[in-house]
């Protein structure tokens, strides 16, 4: 496994890491039960995995994964999970409630304190106020010992741009240590802006979803291919899997793993199995010329898929 520094913490994270969200949210859609999740997080940390992301919007993700790292040395895994300021009809005023959802994330997780605590799905128009309401108390939390480091996560279907990661960088430098975005062969915005910001600021990057959903599912890539004007559609990038789908998805993290401010890529499978091919794919690299057909084709891929 390698690692990259979180940002300017210095702290080590693990080039591949893992989510409790997605599709099967820590198998909980997959009928994966306790036994099965704390063998998959046992596995995850041989393989030397030591970043869990997780979210109080997760469903019961946080107390199973809790439940699953019990036993291990606290020290020997990093956790970073998630508070949403957005109601239906609006926004959360009230700063409050942040406090109030970290310490019963604390309560689920069995710990007394994250390494990241992070304000999910920043969308760009509401950063200011949410800014001038909650970064006071996420300072104190992070006074008190309640979290190493702090972070914003974006809502890539309604931000596929990620103006939201880099309006948060630009403002407050000095409070954010991490984002969490998506860059990936379908989507390659983040390198015009918020990546190099992202450098110049020392901040982590946590590259979410990197090929989910287009690249996993032929109908999709179908759809975005020609929509992108490619008339080979689902089979676009046959060039570079040898029409493989399980090739596909090892160069897929492969190429979400290349920039150098991207400190981790996130894995959200519930299967060990999916878990190993997936660490093992980040072993290698692309050529030179793969990466850079990738990069002059798409790269103003915009999925928010």
């Amino acid at each position: 496994m390698q690692y990259r520094k979180l940002g300017n913490t210095g702290v080590d994270v693990s080039l591949l890491s893992y989510g409790t969200g997605g599709p099967s949210k820590f198998g909980q859609a997959t009928g994966v039960d306790d036994g099965g999740r704390t063998a998959l997080v046992s596995r995850a940390l041989e393989l030397g995995v030591n970043l869990f992301d997780t979210a109080e919007g997760y469903g019961a993700s946080e107390a199973m994964l809790g439940r699953a790292l019990t036993g291990h040395d606290r020290d020997s895994y990093l956790i970073a999970t998630k508070w949403t300021y957005r109601l239906a009809d609006g926004l959360v005023t009230d700063p409050n409630v942040i406090v109030k959802s970290l310490d019963q994330s604390l309560e689920r997780l069995q710990t007394d304190y994250v390494d990241i605590f992070q304000i999910h799905g920043m969308l760009p128009e509401q950063y200011d106020q949410v800014a001038d309401i909650y970064i006071p108390v996420m300072q104190q939390l992070k006074d008190q010992g309640k979290t190493r480091f702090l972070g914003v996560t974006e809502m890539l279907t309604m931000d596929p741009k990620h103006e939201g990661m880099s309006i948060s960088m630009e403002r407050h430098p000095e409070v954010w240590d991490s984002v969490m975005l998506k860059y990936g062969i379908m989507n390659q915005w983040a390198a015009k802006r918020a990546l190099p910001i992202a450098g110049s600021s020392g901040t982590g990057v946590l590259n979410m979803a990197p090929v989910r959903l287009t690249l996993t599912r032929p109908e999709k890539l179908n759809e975005r291919m020609t929509e992108w004007g490619d008339n080979d559609g689902a089979n676009a990038l046959d060039w570079l899997s040898m029409g493989d789908p399980a090739e596909l998805i090892r160069k897929g993290y492969q190429f979400a793993a290349e920039p150098s401010e991207v400190t981790t890529v996130i894995s959200g499978t519930s299967s060990i199995a999916h878990l190993e091919a997936n660490v093992a794919a980040l072993d290698g690299t692309l050529t030179n010329e793969e990466f850079e057909k990738l990069k002059s084709t798409y790269a103003d891929s915009t999925s928010p898929d």
